[in-house]
């Protein structure tokens, strides 16, 4: 069988750029990785204004994102030294900066997309994979039976078989954190209205889907105290936190997950493309991950489309260059910028307190930089063609 793309992934970004692209009336084939689909978790997603709106445009029955809470104010607040200053970002009056969901609403939408899409054949690899770069196109040989072509490759999950790493470098690392992930119920004060807090121990979440539903998503050390509390305990310190502006809060069920880094330096070599988390695994401070990769999706239908109409292939050189340099300021600076905030709020130097402590007395004054900040996180600038 003959593509234009073929996509080997197993996750949300993959499906999303599936749907986009065939969206375009362009074939595609998306490989499921089947060893690698792990059970529902109970993770959840901050979708920026323009993912969401993105999203709509793509998915064929998008209203059950309808019954999830809309973000319109968002507040960071600086609790792990005393009398800590907290900066409110909010866009204008009745204006959603986004919305919350739960991954498993996300993937359930997606994969109906996936289906009802006639440009789109979906096969299952559950052994082995592997490639091989022909003239202009590529080839891939699923559990060494069945053989798929394609002009272009993208992926988002490693696979030794499918990625030269001599040709596309990483930067790596271990962010010796685990994150807590935590359902949890309640009557909340603040409807609407999400929280940061950043606590001694770690940036802890307060993102709310619906009128008393709630994530919260605190990443702590490896070796912190808190993941060896019992829920009770683990219970009384997040109320700590948040019992007097939210509410009193009630764990449902609590997960754990390794926080990592990846940053590809370049987002392709030849044939192939590298999307989502292969791309940029980054810290969840900013809760900025999957808005990273609908940005790369979105440009790259857009500049592949334009390519297209003026009679080029889809694997044409100067388009995937052209992806790849649009995209690589706004990848880098959330991708490291979360880094160093994360360092930053962490340090128990006395100085960096004090000195974060004054960038957020002094931001919560700027009314423009606050804008700015806003404008970039929702994705406005980003998704003007939607």
């Amino acid at each position: 069988m003959n593509y234009d793309f073929i996509i080997y992934g197993g996750g949300i970004s993959s499906e999303i750029a599936a749907i986009a692209l065939a969206k375009n009336n362009l074939k595609v084939c998306y490989v499921k990785n089947q060893t690698t689909q792990k059970t529902e978790s109970n993770l959840v997603t901050f979708l920026s204004l323009g993912s969401i709106n993105y999203l709509y445009s793509i998915i064929d029955d998008p209203l059950e994102f309808n019954k999830y809470t809309d973000i319109e104010k968002i507040t960071c607040h600086l609790a792990s030294i005393k009398d800590g200053s907290s900066i409110t970002f909010d866009n204008e009056p009745n204006f959603t900066m986004g919305k919350i969901l739960p991954n498993k609403i996300i993937s359930g939408q997606l994969t109906s997309s996936l289906k009802e899409n006639k440009n789109i054949d979906t096969v299952i690899k559950t052994k082995s994979i592997r490639k091989e770069i022909l003239s202009n196109k590529v080839s891939i040989v699923i559990d060494e039976q069945k053989e798929l072509f394609a002009k272009t490759l993208i992926l988002s999950v490693r696979d030794e078989n499918l990625l030269d790493q001599n040709n596309i470098k990483f930067i790596s690392q271990d962010l010796n954190q685990t994150a807590l992930s935590i359902d949890v119920k309640g009557e909340f004060k603040k409807k609407k209205h999400a929280f940061q807090t950043f606590t001694s121990s770690g940036p802890l979440a307060f993102l709310p889907y619906s009128h008393n539903q709630a994530s919260l998503v605190w990443s702590l050390k490896n070796g912190s105290e808190e993941l060896h509390y019992r829920k009770h305990e683990l219970e009384r310190k997040v109320n700590d936190y948040f019992e007097k502006k939210i509410g009193t809060l009630k764990i449902e069920n609590l997960e754990t997950h390794k926080l990592n880094f990846l940053y590809a330096k370049k987002l392709y070599h030849g044939n192939i493309i590298v999307m989502g988390n292969i791309a940029h695994n980054i810290h969840p401070i900013a809760g900025q991950g999957l808005n990273l990769s609908i940005k790369d999706i979105s440009l790259f239908v857009e500049i592949i489309s334009k390519y297209k109409s003026l009679g080029y292939e889809v694997n044409n050189k100067m388009a995937l260059k052209e992806f790849d340099q649009l995209r690589k300021v706004d990848n880098a600076a959330y991708s490291f910028g979360t880094l160093a905030l994360d360092k930053l709020f962490k340090s128990e130097n006395i100085f960096l307190s004090i000195f974060a402590n004054t960038g957020f007395k002094i931001l919560e004054k700027n009314n423009f930089l606050k804008s700015k900040i806003i404008k970039n996180a929702t994705g406005v600038d980003s998704f003007k063609s939607l």
